[in-house]
């Protein structure tokens, strides 16, 4: 959530700009870095943000949202929405 506390943990070293962070009720998760304003270990988050992945099969189709660091944000058909990897996307 916007505002929230986390706590910065490492770097993804496939995707650069995406850091590991955890919240204060446990939930862990990747956050692009552009979204957190650090202080040391520690970060506020300053947009809301969910680090929910989708998974889709070949030949399904999805609505693009949002593009960071080399993942997309999507829709699929159903509604459901989640961030894939942008090399599984033929746009």
């Amino acid at each position: 959530m916007a505002g929230d506390k986390v706590s910065v943990g490492r770097d993804d070293v496939e995707y650069p700009g995406w850091k590991w962070c955890t919240a204060s009720n446990g939930c862990e998760g990747w956050i692009p870095a552009e979204l957190l304003a650090q202080e040391g270990g520690e970060a506020i988050v300053l947009q809301e943000y969910s680090s929910q992945e989708l998974a889709v099969e070949p030949g399904d189709e999805v609505e693009v949202e949002d593009e960071r660091r080399g993942w997309l944000r999507v829709r699929n058909a159903r509604g459901q929405l989640g961030w894939i990897p942008a090399s599984h996307v033929c746009l």
